[in-house]
């Protein structure tokens, strides 16, 4: 087994994956985050966290589907501790008062009690900083060295890695990499993400609509979800709403209380429901979805020991970020093999 150590820039699935698979390997790991968790656009939303009962939303990644034997086996793991469950909620396609079910038979998995909970459960044994953002990735000799910005003001300076792996947006790698590795931020430049309104409503009382997740039709909403109709959630009513990417980049400098307002205006008229909000919010996904994935499974500079894994690289779903960066931990591995011969 190898003794290598690994930084890793970035703690969503890709880099989760990554990690995993190096730490069985024997490799020493440490992950930067600079979010509050793990788990990066399969977050869960706290309202009023401090609340007997707080009122969590998924206004990231609202599921996943399985395709691939190795992820479905992982994710039997995590169903069977209680991190993911099946969605069997009725999903369909919605114009304006027209619905027609969306996918019939589909497998939807989702995290429990939100879609944060897989981040949390792949993160479990891992060296893992958060609220720590990765200024600075500088080699020196066989090794690198890394400068980290705290959440209390705070730098740190790591050093002694082996190996680094970015497992970020391809718009932070391509700043990230700039200087230091320009053949990375080129590849990264190449890429575009999508930016993305989404509204967290918590209601008075229950819709009367007979569906619990919607894609909308020629409308500047995409994307509309019963969020506590997902297993596992807290009692009430409470909806997701998420802007198209063009709605959204045409407004993306918007205040969020002028997205949360149009779009509610919007969420009424697709529904001709009346709305009576407990609370509500915006939040705006700057690096959402990547356009144009560069359709690699991940990138490797073996010669420097230099790796990106991510949804830019290998496809916008869930289980794409999931394989992107179990396959580049194992040719991480492979390559320090090849160079022991």
């Amino acid at each position: 087994m190898l003794n290598k150590r690994v930084a890793i820039v970035g703690a969503g699935i890709s880099g989760l994956a990554c990690a995993r698979e190096l730490v069985q390997q024997g490799c020493n790991v440490t992950l930067y985050e600079k979010s509050r968790g793990p788990g990066g656009r399969m977050p869960t939303r706290w309202l009023n966290r401090d609340a007997e009962v707080p009122l969590g939303f998924d206004h990231g990644a609202q599921y996943f589907q399985v395709s691939n034997p190795q992820f479905q086996q992982l994710i039997e793991q995590a169903q069977a501790d209680g991190a993911v469950a099946l969605w069997t909620g009725r999903v369909v396609d919605l114009s304006y008062g027209v619905v027609q079910d969306h996918a019939p038979g589909a497998r939807r998995w989702v995290g429990t009690p939100g879609m944060a909970s897989l981040g949390r459960w792949l993160s479990q044994g891992l060296n893992l900083y958060t609220q720590a953002r990765v200024v600075g990735v500088m080699r020196q000799g066989e090794q690198y060295k890394l400068t980290v910005h705290l959440a209390d003001g705070t730098v740190r300076v790591d050093q002694g890695f082996d190996a680094v792996v970015c497992a970020i947006p391809a718009e932070q790698t391509r700043d990230l990499f700039e200087e230091s590795h320009p053949m990375l931020a080129l590849k990264a430049a190449q890429v575009k993400s999508t930016v993305t309104w989404t509204v967290m409503l918590s209601l008075q009382s229950p819709l009367k609509m007979d569906y619990d997740g919607a894609f909308v039709v020629d409308s500047p909403l995409g994307w509309i979800c019963r969020d506590s109709a997902k297993p596992g959630r807290a009692a009430g009513e409470r909806w997701v709403l998420q802007a198209t990417a063009d709605w959204s980049s045409v407004h993306q400098d918007i205040a969020p209380d002028e997205a949360l307002r149009l779009l509610l205006d919007v969420f009424c008229n697709v529904t001709g429901q009346f709305v009576e909000p407990l609370q509500m919010t915006a939040h705006r996904w700057l690096y959402s979805l990547p356009t144009n994935p560069c359709n690699e499974l991940y990138y490797l500079d073996a010669s420097q020991y230099l790796g990106a894994c991510g949804d830019w690289l290998a496809g916008a779903r869930v289980e794409d970020a999931f394989l992107s960066g179990h396959a580049l931990a194992n040719k991480l591995l492979r390559a320090w093999d090849s160079a022991l011969v």
